[in-house]
């Protein structure tokens, strides 16, 4: 993760938004500001229109390229929670396929997936979200799972064919934890930020170069565009990284799942 990216992602999104339109309205006033100074009304009134229709045009294809960031960041975004929750499915049905297993079979690999729901939600996505990567310990249950699933001996034809199905969902779920971990440190491509953070310049400079009979009038327009560009660029901001900051994915599912789980233990038998 960029660390620049990641600080500003770390913030209270209430934060960052009214960060945004301070500096905004700042910057707006402190730059009409400096070129009325200079160059004071009604020096560029007679560019008006030739800027006006340019602008129109250039602010057309920056909103094309801005808004296209956004979906593919969103796309991303999306991907990443539907491979969550395809990985809690995929769990739900490993207890279920595993039930037919004899007791000294299927109990372990029961444990081990209440320890890796349980891993995944207090170690792993703490992790993912501070630094795109696994947990060591969720790894090592991981891995358990997959040696106690090698010791299932099946006894029946039945348990042949729910073996067969436990190791095909098995192999899923790697894949699933693969790709979230994968989401986890996801980034939009930096060719794309180099075009949004450089075409944004002239996006707002653009509007310095418009004359107003009255300055606050040029001082707000500057400062709306600046504002809407910059809350753009959070938003793209915000997506490309699915699992920290405000606007993130949340362990609900892990948390509804490990409640199942603990849900269908067998009750103690009373003395």
């Amino acid at each position: 993760m960029s660390s620049w990216m990641y600080a500003v992602v770390q913030l209270p999104l209430s934060v960052s938004v009214w960060m945004v339109i301070a500096f905004s309205l700042v910057m707006s006033w402190l730059a009409n500001h400096l070129i009325r100074r200079r160059w004071p009304p009604p020096t560029f009134k007679e560019n008006n229109e030739l800027l006006g229709f340019t602008y129109a045009v250039y602010g057309l294809i920056y909103g094309v390229l801005l808004a296209f960031t956004i979906i593919v960041a969103w796309e991303q975004f999306a991907g990443a929670e539907r491979n969550v929750l395809h990985e809690t499915t995929l769990l739900s049905q490993l207890w279920r396929d595993c039930e037919t297993f004899a007791p000294g079979e299927g109990d372990p690999i029961r444990k081990d997936l209440i320890a890796y729901t349980d891993s995944v939600l207090q170690q792993e996505w703490p992790a993912m979200a501070a630094a795109g990567r696994a947990h060591p310990q969720t790894q090592q249950i991981y891995e358990r799972l997959w040696t106690n699933t090698r010791r299932v001996r099946p006894e029946t034809s039945t348990q042949e064919i729910y073996l067969t199905q436990f190791l095909t969902r098995m192999n899923e779920l790697s894949a699933t934890r693969r790709l979230r971990i994968l989401d986890s440190r996801m980034e939009v491509h930096g060719v794309l930020w180099l075009v949004l953070l450089l075409g944004a310049i002239p996006a707002v400079g653009y509007t310095l170069l418009l004359s107003a009979k009255h300055s606050w009038v040029q001082v707000l327009n500057t400062g709306f565009i600046m504002m809407i560009v910059l809350l753009g660029l959070l938003v793209t901001l915000s997506l490309q990284y699915p699992f920290t900051g405000d606007v993130s994915i949340h362990p609900v599912a892990f948390q509804e799942l490990l409640d199942a789980f603990k849900h269908r233990l067998p009750a103690p038998v009373p003395p």
